[in-house]
């Protein structure tokens, strides 16, 4: 398959990042995972990869939950500046 091209702006290039983050809720792993996008503190993610979830245990319930996630989000990257010949 080939190589796709990366979209342009007018500004420059449209790039994807990364950001971890953790989050934790004592209701559910989905909360756990909405307050670790949260935390992420990016404008507008696009996606998020759950790398481990994990809770804690009172007796034999559980009463944390906890996830560690990564958040995807756009970023225009501007073009670097050639120098003049």
């Amino acid at each position: 398959m080939p190589a796709r091209r990366p979209k342009k702006s007018v500004a420059g290039l449209i790039v994807v990042r990364l950001v971890e983050a953790t989050g934790n809720s004592t209701k559910s792993w989905d909360a756990a995972v909405l307050a670790a996008v949260k935390a992420a503190r990016v404008k507008t993610p696009v996606g998020v990869e759950v790398g481990r979830l994990w809770a804690e245990l009172d007796g034999p319930k559980l009463s944390r939950y906890h996830a560690s996630v990564k958040v995807a989000y756009r970023e225009v990257q501007r073009a670097p500046i050639r120098p003049s010949r």
